[in-house]
């Protein structure tokens, strides 16, 4: 009698395997998509990309620059550098790990980036992920400036302000059980000596500025403002920044997948999977949705899965996979087999809009909004994307995104007509005889929305509720055709 592979169990045992975070895996340059180059306005120019990678990518505790465009516009980048957890097309991240002995202090000078977004986070890896440590992240408005310095994040502040320095520290010692007693600029990893992920991510860096939005674009110089740091054991002893990365710093590689292709690939054809599925198309519906992330238990593997065992999963308390805490992402599995071109509708959220070099920071409903379309779980990567900015409106602030091959683009999908498209990609990414070539995904951001704003993302507290909670910001979509697209017409684009 052969094994009979259950969605319940699979997701038992792929998510209770611990995998060492800087362990080898299966990522190579061969999985890198091909590098058209950035074409959008907004985009990291070509130029700036291996700007950043010259002035920053020096070995040190932070490594990087880490992103979609170093990955696949470098020549030759490096392991670290791949961000291969469904990342977005726009940030810059530099990440490191590092064990921080009981008792002992990292200390963090830098500057605030030329930037929309600025975020300094930590995590451990459990349960096979890197998982956001509760209270230990500092967005970049939550940064006191040092003395004399000024913060640009603040809503109403000059954001060209020169004197923008800022000093981290990183204690590690348990937090102090009244919040308020934390001194500022001040986060705990914990006495217990784990190995801990911290890094930097920076989005939308303005016009002009490299990707990490401290150097210029377009100067061909090893020169650049990063950040500098230095260590204090429990004892008083000082460390310099080579000693803490030799005694503190760990490898960083490319992050592990949430499961591998073989755990995948059981998903797909468990016997015990919802009847509404079929392994060609699973876990993509005929009626695919948006719908909030709430987990890698319940938003990957419980897609497969009956509506009433998925209900079963105890939905994450924390923000897994390496995401930020604060943002609210959305994700959605597609098909091409119930049709070539998916089409998507709501209003877009109010957004800064910093890149042209903005004076004064302003606020959105969000600090950033985009959505991408990304392989599967076991390879984790990006094929395309759009945020805010780049996002045509009609008059009553609804976008319009198509997302297709190249060969099945509308001839109206074009901002111009006031419809934005992205490349659905070439499928599952997987190097393997089972890759299915019409899968598709689209994973949504919305970052920091706004704690007033009426329609967030972050109000919604049950799953299946997102459409009554999020209204007219809610995107439906449906399938069609190009030429059943290209019979609508033009759409008609704010002025």
């Amino acid at each position: 009698m052969g094994v009979r592979f259950s969605a319940v169990l699979i997701t038992a045992a792929f998510f209770s395997t611990i995998i060492s975070s800087f362990a080898q895996d299966s990522f190579s340059l061969e999985k890198r998509a091909a590098a058209k180059g950035s074409n959008r306005y907004g985009d990291v120019p070509l130029g700036a990309v291996i700007r950043t990678d010259e002035r920053y990518n020096r070995n040190g505790l932070f490594q990087g620059p880490r992103g979609w465009a170093y990955w696949n516009f470098l020549p030759d980048p490096k392991p670290y550098q791949n961000p291969n957890l469904w990342p977005d097309q726009r940030p810059t991240y530099f990440f490191g790990q590092l064990v921080m002995p009981a008792g002992s202090w990292l200390t963090i000078r830098g500057r605030y980036p030329y930037a929309r977004y600025f975020k300094f986070n930590l995590y451990k890896f459990e349960r096979n992920t890197f998982v956001a440590i509760p209270g230990a992240s500092l967005a970049g408005y939550d940064i006191e400036p040092d003395m004399g310095s000024a913060n640009p994040y603040m809503i109403g502040a000059d954001r060209l302000v020169p004197n923008r320095n800022f000093t981290l520290h990183i204690l590690a010692e348990e937090p102090p059980a009244n919040a308020a007693g934390r001194p500022k600029n001040t986060i705990y990893v914990g006495r217990d000596e784990k190995e801990v992920q911290a890094g930097f991510r920076i989005y939308v860096s303005d016009k002009g500025y490299d990707g990490a939005g401290w150097g210029p674009a377009d100067t061909p110089s090893l020169d650049g403002p990063s950040v500098t740091y230095e260590g204090r054991l429990a004892d008083g002893t000082r460390l310099t920044a080579e000693q803490v990365i030799k005694q503190w710093g760990r490898p960083m590689g490319s992050a592990p997948p949430p499961l591998t292709v073989d755990q995948w690939y059981q998903l797909i054809d468990a016997k015990d999977n919802d009847p509404a599925l079929t392994p060609a198309t699973a876990p993509a519906r005929r009626d695919s949705q948006f719908e909030l992330f709430w987990g890698m238990k319940y938003t990957l593997a419980g897609a497969f899965m009956k509506p009433e065992e998925r209900a079963k999963i105890k939905l994450a308390t924390v923000m897994e996979g390496g995401g930020d805490p604060t943002t609210e992402y959305m994700v959605n599995y597609l098909s091409r087999q119930y049709g070539p071109v998916y089409v998507f509708r709501a209003m877009l959220p109010t957004f800064p809009d910093t890149f042209a070099g903005a004076k004064t920071m302003t606020e959105g409903q969000v600090t950033y909004w985009s959505v991408v379309t990304v392989a599967s779980a076991p390879s984790g990567e990006l094929w395309d994307g759009v945020f805010d900015m780049q996002v045509p409106v009609d008059k009553d602030g609804y976008y319009t995104i198509v997302v297709s091959r190249p060969e099945d683009r509308p001839k109206n999908a074009t901002n111009e007509n006031g419809v934005a498209w992205i490349d659905w990609g070439p499928g599952e990414g997987l190097s393997d005889p089972r890759d299915r070539k019409n899968w598709g995904m689209l994973l949504m951001r919305f970052m920091v929305p706004q704690k007033d704003w009426e329609y967030s993302p972050a109000k919604v507290t049950r799953p299946g509720t997102e459409a009554e909670v999020m209204g007219p910001y809610y995107p439906r979509g449906y399938y069609t055709t190009k030429a059943e697209f290209e019979a609508k017409g033009p759409l008609k684009v704010a002025q």
